[in-house]
């Protein structure tokens, strides 16, 4: 049968590794917090320097009459619409 200063010690032991496991477990949490706020922060840098350097990326975007001025390279409405047709459609799996 343990003594009483046995008891005692084991006791405060297990609270000491508890203490520790905890303050551990907050200094992890902590840490992934901060990685995580610094690659968000570290994406949307990256983010904004690649769309003001990769022309034609960052473009404003236009509401309103749906009408735009000059050439941007972007899509353009077609012409007309396609016309229908007999022709029976093609396909290609890739497949060998």
């Amino acid at each position: 049968m343990p003594l009483p200063e046995q008891h005692a010690a084991a006791d405060r032991s297990v609270r000491d590794s508890v203490r520790r496991r905890e303050r551990g477990l907050r200094r992890v949490s902590a840490t992934t917090r901060w990685v995580a706020a610094v690659a968000l922060a570290g994406t949307a840098a990256l983010g904004a320097g690649y769309a003001h350097a990769i022309p034609g990326i960052a473009q404003p975007a236009h509401h309103g009459s749906g009408t735009r001025t000059g050439t941007s390279g972007g899509l353009q409405p077609a012409g007309q619409a396609p016309a229908p047709t007999k022709q029976a459609p093609q396909t290609q799996s890739g497949a060998s």
